[in-house]
C-alpha cells in the first residue's frame, strides 16, 4: 500500500512507510498475533458461545503508523531500535522469571545493566511520536515539541517540564472469565493478549482533576505519556523515565526501582471491589492503578483518624470514670 504525505520527522512531502509500533521483533508482526478495538465490545460478548467480537479486528501488518519517510524511518531503526529491543526483551524475561517465584507481589526491582538509556528512552518517545502523528490523531504541539530531540541521537534536552514519560511492567495474562463480572479472560482468542496502543486522549477525574495521555501496554512493558500542561491529576505510581530522558549518550547500568505490574484483569477486580467506576476496563491502566492507590491511601487515613478518634474517647472515659 503506498501512502504520500508529510514525514512528521524530515516534514518533506513524500511517501511514507510503515513504522511498527512496538518493533516487529517484539512479537508486533500481524495476522492473529495482533488485534485492535474497542475493549468494551469483549465485555458485550458471550465467549461461552464462542463469540467473537464484531468490533474487534485483526492487523494483518500488525500495529502500523504510516508516518515516516523511508530515509527517517530507517534513521530510527538503526540510531534506537535495537538498544530499546535488548531493553524490552531483558525487561519482559525479568517479570515473567519472577513473577511466580514472587507471587502476591504488585512491583518488581531490577538492574539493567549495559544499556544505553538515552537511546531506548529515544524509542520510547519515537513510538509515541508515529502514534500521535497520522493525522486523524495529530498532535502538532508534541510534534514539534520532540522533533530536534529525535532528529539528534546524543540531544538530551528532552521537554520534561511539559511531558513525562512512566514506566510499568505489563502482564496481560490474568484470571480466566469470571460469571460475576462478565469480563473475558485478558488472553483474547488464540492465546493472545490484549495489548493497548492509544494517541493522546484528555480523561476528567473525579474532584474536578484531568489528564491527557498516550499510551503504550504492550506484553510485558508498558509507558504512558503525560502532557502535564494539560494535566492536574497526578501519577506518583510508576517509574519516571526522565533519568532515561536526559541521559548521556553512553553504555551505563540503570537501576529500576518498584517498577508496579499491572493486569488488565486484577486492576478492573480491585475497582469492582472499592466501588470505583471507569469507563474503559481495558485500558488507561496507569491512571487507574493511581486512582487505585489514591482511593486506598485516602481510606487507611480516614482508618487511621477513626481509629485516634475512638482511642481518645476511650481515653476520655477512662478518665471520666477515675474522676467520678
Amino acid at each position: 500500500m503506498k501512502v504520500k504525505g508529510n514525514c512528521i520527522l524530515c516534514e518533506k512531502q513524500t511517501e511514507l512507510t510503515k513504522e511498527h509500533v512496538p518493533p516487529r521483533r517484539l512479537g508486533n508482526t500481524g495476522d492473529k498475533k495482533t488485534r485492535t478495538g474497542n475493549f468494551e465490545d469483549f465485555l458485550k460478548a458471550d465467549f461461552t458461545k464462542g463469540d467473537f467480537p464484531k468490533g474487534i479486528k485483526r492487523k494483518p501488518q500488525g500495529n502500523v503508523h504510516y508516518t515516516l519517510c523511508g530515509e527517517c524511518n530507517s534513521f530510527f531503526g538503526s540510531e534506537y531500535v535495537k538498544e530499546y529491543i535488548k531493553f524490552a526483551e531483558d525487561n519482559r524475561n525479568f517479570l515473567y522469571g519472577n513473577i511466580n517465584a514472587k507471587k502476591g507481589t504488585d512491583s518488581l526491582t531490577y538492574s539493567v545493566k549495559k544499556i544505553n538509556p538515552i537511546r531506548v528512552a529515544k524509542e520510547v518517545v519515537a513510538m509515541f511520536f508515529s502514534i500521535n502523528g497520522e493525522n486523524d490523531s495529530m498532535d502538532k504541539p508534541f510534534l514539534d515539541a520532540v522533533r530536534g530531540y529525535l532528529s539528534d541521537p546524543k540531544n538530551n534536552f528532552f521537554p520534561h517540564e511539559d511531558y513525562q514519560i512512566i514506566m510499568n511492567y505489563y502482564l496481560p495474562i490474568g484470571l480466566s472469565q469470571d460469571a460475576k463480572t462478565k469480563i473475558p479472560n485478558d488472553i483474547i482468542g488464540d492465546n493472545i493478549p490484549h495489548n493497548v496502543i492509544k494517541s493522546f486522549m484528555t480523561l476528567d477525574i473525579s474532584g474536578g482533576k484531568q489528564i491527557r495521555f498516550s499510551e503504550i501496554q504492550y506484553d510485558g512493558i508498558g509507558f504512558t505519556l503525560v502532557d502535564l500542561k494539560k494535566s492536574t491529576f497526578i501519577i506518583k505510581e510508576g517509574y519516571d523515565l526522565k533519568t532515561f530522558l536526559c541521559a548521556d549518550d553512553k553504555i551505563k547500568e540503570m537501576y529500576l526501582y518498584k517498577i508496579p505490574i499491572l493486569t488488565p484483569m486484577v486492576i478492573t477486580m480491585m475497582e469492582m471491589h472499592n466501588g470505583i467506576n471507569y469507563p474503559d476496563p481495558g485500558s488507561d491502566l496507569l491512571v487507574r492503578w493511581q486512582l487505585i492507590v489514591d482511593f486506598l491511601t485516602e481510606l487507611k487515613r480516614f482508618g487511621a483518624i477513626k481509629l485516634n478518634l475512638f482511642q481518645n474517647l476511650k481515653s476520655n472515659q477512662r478518665n471520666h470514670n477515675r474522676d467520678g
